[in-house]
């Protein structure tokens, strides 16, 4: 009887775990198929070729080589012939203040490049969306500059007239080069970054930046006004697109902020337009808590920095240690006032982000 009895609880607990042993193993597989699924679902992050990384490096480069070779061949002696600079620093001074762009330059291109190390998603964000699109107006508007320079950097009662500079040749044909491959990267970029659906509706492209440019400008005010950093980055943005306007306007206001006249003063316009962009995202990104934390931000606001800090070295040169100021600094000492104002400004980009 105890035997039947042991028998009886063993073929019971065989019975039980042939019941549920099934079951455990169909669970079991259905969570695995769960898994599967979930996988299979999740859509991998779209990568940009591995090619457009060492682009924008190669661009950013021709870029900030174009606007040297500009800088250096427009600002200097017999430009044209027979105008002579009135000191050796004279235009050592000139030059470094435009030559200051060249920081925020290589910024926003190290920023895009590492953006573009990661996905189009990230290169389709608000900041370097910007960037991108003041690339495309900057690179245009230089390689309208490199065209026109002779009506450009006329020299007014001159007889007959002549011009500061007048491209022609290989040397011509670079910097246009450069400057549209500044432009075109930029555009083919910001294109590609869009929406599927937006990127299908080439027609909306023009409508889409109307709006966005539209947006920033109704929001260039600071969203906080007892924060001092989002103030600061809101004045820059503000002022710098207040710079790219004057320059683009009459003398003797035009000469503000760069003191190159007629050689490069419109010019420049490209990069204080680049400034204010940056100054906006940067702007952007205080109010919404990730200036410290992003590393595209911390990129762009040295940049910013340094375009600052190199401008203002280059305008304590000029009034300390160049012997013909202010005797041949003649359209400067007509607009004071702006003058003062666009140092203080500039001043502002070398506080710290705190």
């Amino acid at each position: 009887t105890s035997m039947s009895k042991c028998t009886c609880v063993l073929l019971l607990a065989v019975a039980c775990t042939a019941m549920h042993a099934p079951g455990s193993r169909q669970l079991l597989s259905a969570t695995r198929r769960n898994e599967e699924n979930l996988l299979a679902a999740k859509k991998p992050l779209d990568k940009p070729p591995r090619l457009l990384q060492p682009l924008f490096g190669a661009v950013g480069l021709a870029t900030g080589a174009a606007w040297t070779t500009v800088v250096l061949t427009t600002i200097r002696s017999n430009q044209p012939l027979g105008a002579m600079m009135p000191s050796s620093t004279h235009g050592v001074f000139a030059r470094t203040s435009v030559l200051s762009a060249l920081p925020l330059i290589a910024s926003c291109y190290s920023t895009l490049a590492t953006a573009s190390a990661d996905s189009w998603e990230r290169l389709g964000s608000p900041t370097c969306r910007r960037i991108n699109l003041a690339l495309v107006a900057a690179g245009l508007g230089s390689l309208l500059w490199v065209g026109f320079a002779p009506l450009i950097t006329q020299i007014p009662g001159s007889s007959p007239l002549v011009s500061h500079q007048s491209y022609s040749g290989l040397q011509r044909a670079a910097l246009l080069g450069a400057y549209g491959s500044t432009a075109a990267l930029s555009a083919a970029v910001w294109a590609r970054s869009l929406p599927e659906e937006a990127r299908r509706k080439p027609l909306s492209w023009p409508g889409r930046v109307a709006d966005g440019v539209a947006q920033s400008l109704v929001s260039l005010g600071p969203a906080r006004a007892d924060d001092p950093v989002i103030v600061k980055y809101s004045l820059l943005s503000v002022s710098f697109l207040a710079f790219t306007a004057t320059a683009l306007g009459t003398f003797p206001l035009a000469v503000v902020p760069s003191w190159t006249g007629r050689r490069c003063s419109r010019a420049f316009a490209a990069w204080t337009l680049l400034a204010a962009a940056s100054s906006f995202n940067l702007k952007e990104a205080a109010e919404s808590g990730k200036l410290r934390a992003d590393e595209a931000c911390r990129t762009i606001s040295k940049g910013l920095k340094g375009l600052g800090a190199v401008y203002l070295a280059a305008k304590v040169g000029a009034v300390g240690f160049d012997p013909s100021f202010p005797a041949h600094y003649g359209i400067v000492k007509q607009v004071p006032a702006a003058q003062l104002a666009a140092a203080l400004l500039f001043g502002l980009t070398l506080r710290p982000d705190e």
